[in-house]
């Protein structure tokens, strides 16, 4: 099961961590030459299991719409306002830096 870190395919870069609860993860950053930011979603998988998307064994993040940006983006900073992740500081902070680009 990759976590949020782990999942760096090559067509994204710029890339900042929103979310990661073991099962689904969320990161912010530009695919392909998209001129801004955008939202990747997946879920982990388990096991052998790469999670979905993936292509083969290597996971990767699907795009979401632009119009569904914004209610992901308000559900999971209210997620991680109600979690104990470790690196729940780090997600919030970036999780608003998505909203203000988004």
């Amino acid at each position: 099961m990759p976590s949020v870190e782990d999942v760096r395919p090559k067509i994204w870069n710029t890339i900042i961590d929103l979310y990661d609860d073991g099962e689904y993860s969320a990161i912010w950053g530009i695919r392909d030459d998209s001129p801004k930011r955008s939202l990747g979603v997946r879920w982990n998988g388990g096991g052998t299991y790469q999670g979905y998307p993936n292509q083969g064994r290597n996971p990767v993040w699907y795009s979401e719409p632009k119009f569904l940006e914004a209610s992901i983006l308000y559900s999971l900073f209210e997620k991680v306002k109600k979690s104990t992740f470790d690196r729940k500081d780090e997600f919030s902070k970036n999780i608003l830096i998505a909203m203000e680009e988004s």
